[in-house]
């Protein structure tokens, strides 16, 4: 072809079709033409199962088409979005002619191969395109016309394409116009067989997920029609689901009063008591109720709460308490590292053990940590792990299954969902308990008793000891992973008298308490606090206060003298003379292990002997601590001395 003739072609062709030329121009020749690539056998199978959407719905968009098109001599194609062809129907002349060009199903017509054509442009360009005659790049295709529309499915993604393809002379001005309508048909109800499809999958989760609900659930329509009921709220009203949908709610079950009148204003109830009569039995329920307002009228939701759960759930919300770090004494060194260390405590998720004698503020201190945490807001479960030293008595911790004899029951832990589970004297907890425990701390998920299901628990643990549980850890008396899992975090709370210093800011806040139950001020003498601070204290905060409260009720007009303590705060030995029973623990930080030691030089005037019996370390471990924190145990002697 020379260049004039060349000219002449590309003035007859639109821009796209220019371009496609170009990038044609660059890798085959005109002249030359080979059957396109065919997918054969298993590949093209692959490809139609791909495409069984699109070939369903193509398939009989197109035999509609041909239908009507009185066997006018052309051809109509599916091809997919890389341009091969999946199906053809038409002239059965046509289809042969186009055989001969290789054009059948499973072959490839894109421009690298069939150079400018609109069975490839469409797909490529992603818009309806028409060539015939010389528009195409490849001279054997110059005795025809094609037309192609590009399908799209609902996320916009080009699907395929539809195609006409005839002889030059028997091509028509609508081919074009003649593909977009079949092309828009077939991309909406793609479209529309899609949103199906997602629909039915959303409605089957929904009912997946209303039925694995531990509340029964029901729903009606503005006439009562009962239109969904889930397996659990037909078991709650004795009723038979299949048999149940499509009554009215009336014909069913005796609504109670309260129900009546909500559904009759269209207001909303939650978690309200209330009694059903259904096959002439009584069936009490909590129910949550929820309008839900439509244009054809208003139809309702209700959940069913099984009864004993729900009176559970709400005694759980009963466990609030008050104690925070503001009201805890902060005057002296000992006291604002507790404070210290229970503020970060109340940081994490962590949980938290709290070592210490009897009587040391463990509770008050747990309670603090409650309220300053996230968890302030949700509830506060103490329990008692001598209770639970037996793991026969392990239903009530750990809760159980429903049986057919008897409804399950939820577990101290389930109850603590959301909250604080504060255990105290852990030590005493069974075994099998232990283990239950070490799954709600380390995985967030509780096993009742006699069941399978898991059940998402988020507590946060903190737990009491007055023993050593390292000991108990080698005697195998105690979990070795949950005494790793509870001393993450450790606060070691040192008995009353190890903390002397702290006695006179305790005793001038409990007076202060107690002054609003007394309406007069409470002041007192100096040396009946010297013999309060004197005093050994070994049922530690707890006897203090409730000497407190007890001569505080003795006192002259608010005033407290040394005659109205106890004789027995007389009649005991020297405190230094009185060895601790303090447990031994793991000290996290250095700064604790410090002030222990600086307590027990107070304690014992200074004398390194009964320093480290009080510590429980050697003398020479104890020597060389008080020389890496310099402590010089001289000092105490003097200063007792003055």
């Amino acid at each position: 072809m020379t260049s004039r003739e060349q000219d002449v072609g590309k003035e007859e062709v639109s821009s796209l079709i220019a371009r496609s030329w170009q990038r044609c121009d660059r890798f085959m020749q005109r002249e030359t033409w080979q059957p396109p690539h065919q997918a054969q056998g298993l590949t093209f199978e692959s490809i139609c199962r791909r495409k069984t959407t699109l070939l369903t719905i193509g398939q009989a968009a197109l035999e509609d088409t041909w239908e009507y098109m009185e066997n006018r001599p052309c051809a109509l194609l599916i091809l997919d979005e890389s341009a091969c062809i999946l199906c053809c129907c038409g002239d059965p002349y046509t289809l042969a002619q186009l055989a001969d060009l290789g054009f059948v199903a499973g072959s490839y017509c894109a421009e690298s191969i069939i150079g400018s054509c609109a069975l490839s442009l469409a797909s490529l360009l992603g818009q309806p395109v028409k060539t015939s005659g010389a528009q195409h790049f490849k001279q054997a295709l110059h005795p025809w016309s094609f037309s192609s529309t590009p399908v799209f499915d609902n996320h916009g993604r080009l699907s395929g394409s539809i195609s006409l393809c005839c002889l030059n002379e028997q091509q028509a001005t609508s081919d074009l116009s003649l593909t977009l309508a079949v092309a828009r048909e077939v991309g909406n109800s793609l479209i529309t067989d899609s949103l199906l499809a997602e629909s039915n999958r959303h409605l089957n989760q929904m009912y997946g997920l209303l039925e694995s609900m531990d509340d029964g659930v029901m729903a009606w329509n503005e006439q009562g029609v009962l239109q969904f009921l889930n397996v659990k709220a037909a078991t709650l009203l004795h009723l038979d689901a299949q048999v149940s949908q499509g009554k009215n709610l009336s014909e069913l079950v005796t609504l109670p009063a309260l129900l009546r009148r909500a559904l009759k204003h269209a207001r909303g109830l939650n978690h309200t008591e209330v009694t059903f009569e259904s096959q002439h039995q009584f069936i009490d329920a909590v129910i949550t109720l929820k309008p839900i307002v439509e244009e054809q009228g208003i139809s309702f939701i209700m959940l069913l709460h099984p009864v004993e759960q729900m009176r559970q759930l709400m005694t759980s919300q009963l466990g609030k308490v008050s104690h925070t770090f503001e009201q805890m004494t902060a005057e002296d060194q000992e006291s604002r590292r507790l404070i210290h260390f229970g503020r970060q405590a109340a940081r994490g998720s962590f949980p938290v053990l709290l070592c210490g004698e009897e009587g040391v503020g463990k509770e008050l201190l747990s309670q603090a940590i409650h309220n300053e945490s996230e968890c302030a807001d949700g509830p506060y479960i103490a329990v008692n792990c001598q209770l639970y030293a037996d793991s026969a008595l392990g239903q009530d911790f750990m809760g159980n299954a429903p049986t057919d004899d008897a409804k399950g029951r939820l577990s101290r832990l389930e109850l603590a969902h959301g909250g604080t589970l504060f255990l105290e004297k852990i030590e005493y907890l069974a075994p099998e308990l232990q283990s239950g425990l070490l799954q709600v701390i380390k995985q967030g998920v509780l096993t009742r008793l006699d069941a399978r299901r898991l059940i998402p628990v988020n507590v946060k643990v903190i737990a009491t000891t007055t023993v050593d549980l390292s000991a108990l850890v080698e005697q195998n008396r105690f979990s070795r992973q949950l005494y790793y899992a509870l001393h993450s975090f450790e606060i070691v709370i040192p008995p009353l008298r190890a903390r002397r210093s702290s006695i006179p800011s305790l005793v001038h806040n409990r007076l202060h308490g107690l002054e609003k139950r007394f309406t007069s001020k409470l002041k007192l003498d100096d040396d009946a606090l010297a013999q309060l601070v004197a005093y050994s204290w070994p049922g530690n905060d707890f006897e203090l206060n409730s000497v407190i409260e007890n001569i505080a009720i003795s006192s002259e007009n608010g005033r407290i003298r040394l005659s109205h303590l106890p004789e027995y705060l007389f009649s005991e030995r020297p405190a230094g003379d009185n060895p601790s029973t303090l447990m031994p623990a793991s000290l996290t930080f250095s700064s604790i292990e410090k002030e222990a030691i600086i307590h027990a030089a107070r304690v014992t005037r200074g004398r390194v002997r009964e320093m480290s019996q009080l510590l429980n370390i050697g003398r020479t471990t104890l020597w060389r601590k008080m020389k890496q924190y310099e402590i010089d145990a001289s000092q105490f002697k003097r200063s007792h001395s003055n």
